[in-house]
């Protein structure tokens, strides 16, 4: 299950400027685009979990922010900085706080997206980049 809200920064520069939550929706791609010629994209992969009174903490998300900064840098992507990567993060578990699980009974998933998303064919760097979290329920 997918819930319904997803944290969406694009980029023409090497800079993340949106930070709104928007409704879980379908990606409007063109086929010309450089993630589907040519695999410009990575993922990440990281829980937030709530504790016993009941607040929620993400595990390591600078931890994972690192590692998207050494694949963005790898890709030929912008890299999402730190300070950015953590807040969305934070911002998508607010809004998706009642999918958390109760303490010990699972963790809500978040899957940041860093992807090139100009159009254009040839082999060159994305002219734009967008950077996505998503998240559901596990456990």
């Amino acid at each position: 299950m997918w819930v319904n809200t997803v944290q969406v920064h694009e980029s023409q520069e090497p800079s993340y400027s949106s930070d709104a939550i928007e409704p879980m929706s379908k990606l409007h791609l063109s086929p010309s685009e450089t993630v589907l010629n040519y695999g410009q994209a990575l993922f990440e992969g990281l829980k937030a979990f709530r504790r016993e009174d009941g607040s929620i903490v993400m595990f390591r998300p600078q931890m994972n922010a690192a590692r998207m900064q050494q694949g963005a840098r790898r890709f030929l992507l912008p890299p999402v900085p730190t300070d950015v990567f953590v807040k969305a993060a934070e911002s998508v578990v607010r809004a998706n706080a009642r999918w958390v699980p109760p303490h010990q009974k699972g963790a809500l998933y978040l899957r940041p997206l860093l992807m090139g998303t100009g159009a254009g064919l040839g082999v060159k760097p994305s002219t734009e980049t967008t950077f996505c979290i998503f998240c559901s329920p596990v456990g």
